[in-house]
């Protein structure tokens, strides 16, 4: 046997050992908070009780790539959706952005671990020790629609829906808004004015489920969602179409949904493969 086919051989034995060992590594996860930049971002730990959501901030590079590398060196097993039913308070919830300004968002409960690329893993999810090592750091008080994957879990956890307010109809009285035409991933509604004053609405909208006669407003899923700061003026006597974009919300389960501008509802219904707009009711 020649040297030089000694060497291809070896060469071969050792890309496939390199090869086994990739494969086993990405089987079991791990390096979930991968391309996270410490250097451009700052790092936030979430607590939810199932009450208050808490979260604690690190602005220090050094102490953020220490708690980085210590979650990336957690194993974990890949695993299905279904799992993110079995996850029960208290949660966790880790933020960071990578380099490029992309959200990194996971989050942690009962030995399950959800990223917010839609990765489910297995894995030790007592972050508590780490909770109390940032015991200091900057706090802060926010509601459950902010917490890390919110959105994911709300279609399994109605914990991570907000109890909607009641809204107002005395400030919106002889305005009405209805669905002109809805599909899978937007929606379009009219609003007309018959109040005798101009009415202004802006570019923000919020969705709400109903649960058992309760209204509850929806964590939007999708990531880095913004909202333009522009006032539309409606003056009386006239109307106007609006299209707002539900593709933000993920996949709607089906219930009783309704779309929120200002003080204005639009109520539809989603089924099984259908969705449809119900008769609207002036506001």
């Amino acid at each position: 046997m020649s040297e030089e086919y000694q060497e291809k051989l070896l060469f071969l034995a050792v890309a496939g050992v390199l090869f086994a060992v990739f494969l086993y590594k990405n089987d079991k996860g791990g390096n979930i908070l991968v391309g996270a930049s410490p250097d451009t971002s700052a790092f936030q730990l979430y607590y939810y009780d199932g009450e208050t959501v808490m979260v604690r901030t690190l602005y220090d590079s050094s102490t953020e790539k220490e708690v980085v590398k210590r979650i990336n060196d957690i194993p974990l097993q890949a695993a299905d959706e279904q799992v993110l039913s079995q996850m029960e308070t208290p949660f966790f919830g880790i933020w960071i952005s990578s380099r490029e300004g992309r959200d990194i968002s996971v989050t942690a409960s009962s030995g399950v671990w959800l990223r917010n690329d839609g990765a489910v893993y297995y894995g030790d999810t007592d972050l508590s020790f780490l909770w109390k090592e940032m015991e200091g750091s900057d706090e802060d008080t926010l509601n459950v629609l902010n917490f890390p994957n919110a959105g994911h879990l709300s279609v399994y956890h109605s914990c991570f829906l907000l109890k909607a307010d009641e809204l107002c109809a005395e400030d919106t009285e002889g305005v009405s808004m209805t669905v002109e035409d809805i599909g899978t991933s937007e929606i379009t509604v009219l609003i007309a004015n018959n109040s005798g004053e101009e009415f202004t609405y802006g570019e923000y909208f919020s969705l709400q489920k109903q649960i058992y006669g309760q209204w509850y407003t929806m964590p939007v899923r999708a990531d880095n969602v913004g909202f333009q700061d522009i006032a539309h003026i409606l003056p009386d006597g006239e109307s106007a179409s609006e299209t707002y974009n539900l593709d933000i919300y993920g996949t709607l389960e089906p219930g009783m949904y309704r779309l929120v501008v200002e003080t204005l509802s639009a109520e539809f219904l989603v089924g099984h493969g259908r969705m449809a707009g119900t008769e609207g009711e002036e506001k």
